[in-house]
């Protein structure tokens, strides 16, 4: 499923939560909102490549390294996507290796580097540490406290619907976050928060994040720099600057696969016009509910008051950010 649907709507709650305790740092938020949403995404999920690659078509299928056996077009084979960088080619798989603990702090922190991971304790210490050397370090940075901000969203999102961080009370279906309660997540976010609830243009939000400029903050709060600033003197371990280059070129990789997955999980979550029932494919990951009885699901489960305790959390990280801006 997206992922990518859940992240923005944990950002948009994010932001909403913070326009009473810190209206500066929504303000921010608002002027710079394409880039917000870009860190919400991209500023953790840097698996966000194709898993496979048709060689008829030329099309590009997949996420992270999984893909279908053949392509949804002319049914040819696949062949498994690389990422090739200064002569070395990368599976997806590898990149997530790398990269995807240092963005989730966290969890996912594999080949050895899980000593690097942070506890829940630690996170606004490790956030105010890269908010302030930005403002160190550029002399316009407001963009990219945005991009860093809407970065904060995912890390809190995840640790909180992937219980990481305990804290919420959600029986979805069969659990609090399963492969089978995705589609029932994304479709409720989608439709009764998004469109519904905020009037929401998921198109144009998904398209414009896509075109934003990667940013070269990552790096650094990834630790993937030369160590520098506040974060290196409060965390000085775990510093691999000789990966840096090969994230700029994973993000432009991401947001130009991006680009591609949208129109696709578009169509995907929009519903029947007639018979307002959603994707077939969907609805077999559910065990066949129809969107009505998923609705249902999420209503019982009080899923849209978990999505508020989520906005509400980031909220509260972001606010502590606000002596900065």
């Amino acid at each position: 499923m997206s992922g990518i649907i859940g992240h923005l709507t944990y950002a948009i709650l994010g932001r909403q939560a913070t326009l009473e305790k810190a209206p500066q740092t929504a303000k921010l938020i608002d002027k710079h909102l394409d880039s917000y949403l870009a860190g919400a995404y991209f500023g953790a999920d840097i698996m966000t490549l194709p898993g496979g690659r048709c060689t008829a078509c030329g099309g590009e299928y997949g996420y992270g390294g999984n893909h279908p056996d053949r392509c949804p077009e002319d049914h040819t084979p696949l062949y498994p996507y690389m990422l090739t960088f200064d002569g070395v080619s990368y599976k997806p798989q590898r990149i997530h290796r790398m990269f995807y603990g240092r963005s989730h702090l966290l969890f996912g922190w594999q080949n050895g580097q899980s000593k690097f991971g942070l506890e829940w304790s630690q996170l606004s210490g490790y956030f105010e540490a890269v908010v302030a050397d930005i403002f160190d370090f550029y002399s316009q940075p407001e963009r990219r406290v945005a991009y860093i901000m809407g970065w904060i969203s995912h890390v809190i999102g995840d640790a909180l619907i992937k219980s990481i961080q305990p804290g919420l009370d959600l029986y979805l279906l069969n659990g609090t976050y399963t492969p089978q309660n995705r589609p029932i997540q994304d479709l409720f976010s989608f439709h009764h928060f998004g469109r519904a609830e905020c009037q929401i243009d998921w198109a144009d939000l998904m398209f414009n994040l896509a075109e934003t400029p990667v940013e070269s903050v990552q790096a650094h709060f990834m630790r993937l720099t030369q160590p520098c600033g506040q974060l290196a003197e409060k965390f000085p371990d775990g510093w691999l600057p000789q990966h840096k280059q090969l994230l700029y070129v994973v993000m432009s990789e991401n947001r130009r696969y991006q680009k591609i997955r949208t129109p696709r999980l578009l169509k995907q979550l929009e519903l029947d016009p007639i018979t307002q029932n959603c994707d077939s494919e969907l609805s077999r990951i559910t065990g066949g509910l129809t969107f009505k009885e998923m609705m249902q699901v999420a209503e019982v489960a009080k899923f849209r008051q978990t999505l508020t305790y989520i906005g509400k959390t980031v909220g509260q990280f972001l606010s502590l950010l606000s002596w900065s801006i």
